[in-house]
């Protein structure tokens, strides 16, 4: 017995001399480790993760790693500014604006624990992104506040379109198999072998050429996107417990059994950002800009500002109206791009005024030139 304990104590012994030769940062969580670092200021790889899920969400694309970083850096950069000047936010103020934000998405608090909690977001993320749009908002209060006329948070800072509730959706594929074609004994049989083989791999597409005989048989089984209300609740039950991708178990419907395959299903929806028409004039760099837009045959438009080429697109989302930007094309040749006109394709029940849009424009002009300002001096060091 005292042999078997030495030689416990002795594994016990080596296991923790192992231990102590390990680097301390391989028994950390990869996600925390430091992404960037902004004067003294630190970002993990964990906040670019939170940034990219919660970008990816209120605008309802999948933005590219450089993208985010940029976005986190920014936020950053911000946020350090913002305590130098010695702006907070009250919690009344949070509150203030949370509620607005759950009210014009038709969402409650649990709903939107739900949704963060759904796509991987920490919940203080989306706190810590308010919170900071709004501070935001006070420094441009503060450092413009005689241009922009103390607007509120969307007005200023205009945030990406944001998740709206809406009733559930389902896309799903079906294969049934129906006791007129084949008798209960013998359907049970081919659903049962079908459900092998289909969780298997087996292409299913060709399982419902081959055995539905539902009306969807000619669209190759593929159902939706359809309501929630519209299904029978043995769908429902079925569908609600499958994950993307996934096959169901054969189940009993009107004359039948039918599988199922979830392909997708969706509770949210964005909203729209609003359409933009553009009139705009392209001449050579020796053009005087402050005329550009006095001579008709060298505006463009008006037109849609998605139809425009996106090299000269991404130009006149960054200008305000008389302002111009020297480009190169893919020739080499200097171009001057000049923005003449912008506005809103208003549609009914907008409730963005042209106004507001004005205010929007100018709001995040300034803001935007105020961040290359503070980063010009600003210590940004990638790890």
């Amino acid at each position: 017995m005292n042999a078997f304990i030495s030689d416990i104590d002795r594994k016990v012994c080596i296991g923790l001399l192992f231990l102590l030769f390990i680097p301390v940062a391989a028994l950390c969580k990869s996600d925390f480790r430091v992404a960037y670092k902004v004067d003294d200021q630190i970002i993990s790889n964990y906040d670019v993760d939170q940034a990219r899920k919660l970008h990816n969400l209120l605008t309802g694309s999948k933005h590219n790693g450089i993208k985010i970083e940029k976005i986190v850096v920014n936020d950053k950069i911000k946020e350090i500014y913002a305590d130098r000047l010695k702006i907070v936010v009250s919690n009344a103020e949070l509150d203030s604006h949370l509620n607005n934000f759950l009210k014009s998405n038709k969402m409650n608090l649990e709903s939107l624990k739900s949704l963060m909690n759904a796509n991987g977001i920490d919940i203080e993320t989306f706190y810590i992104f308010l919170k900071e749009n709004i501070r935001w908002q006070k420094v441009l209060d503060k450092r413009f506040g005689y241009k922009i006329n103390s607007l509120v948070i969307k007005d200023a800072i205009p945030l990406a379109p944001t998740p709206q509730r809406i009733e559930k959706e389902y896309t799903f594929s079906e294969i049934f198999i129906s006791y007129k074609q084949w008798d209960p004994q013998k359907a049970a049989l081919i659903a049962n072998r079908l459900e092998i083989e289909l969780k298997a791999g087996a292409d299913f597409d060709k399982a419902v050429k081959k055995f539905s005989s539902a009306q969807s048989k000619a669209n190759k089984g593929k159902v939706g996107p359809v309501k929630k209300s519209t299904l029978s609740n043995n769908f429902i039950n079925v569908l609600d417990k499958l994950k993307k991708n996934e096959v169901s178990s054969p189940f009993a419907s009107d004359g039948g059994l039918t599988i199922l395959k979830l392909n997708g299903s969706r509770s949210y929806k964005i909203v729209k950002t609003p359409k933009l028409s553009v009139t705009y004039s392209v001449s050579t760099t020796s053009s005087e800009s402050d005329v550009a837009c006095s001579e008709e045959k060298q505006i463009r438009g008006p037109v849609l500002l998605t139809k425009v080429e996106k090299k000269i697109r991404n130009v006149l989302m960054k200008v305000m109206p008389g302002e111009s930007y020297n480009l190169s094309d893919s020739n080499g040749l200097n171009l001057l791009v000049t923005l003449c006109e912008k506005f809103i394709i208003e549609e009914k029940n907008s409730s963005l005024s042209f106004e507001n849009a004005q205010k929007n424009e100018e709001a995040l002009r300034l803001s935007n030139a105020l961040i290359l300002e503070l980063r010009r001096n600003t210590t940004v060091v990638k790890k």
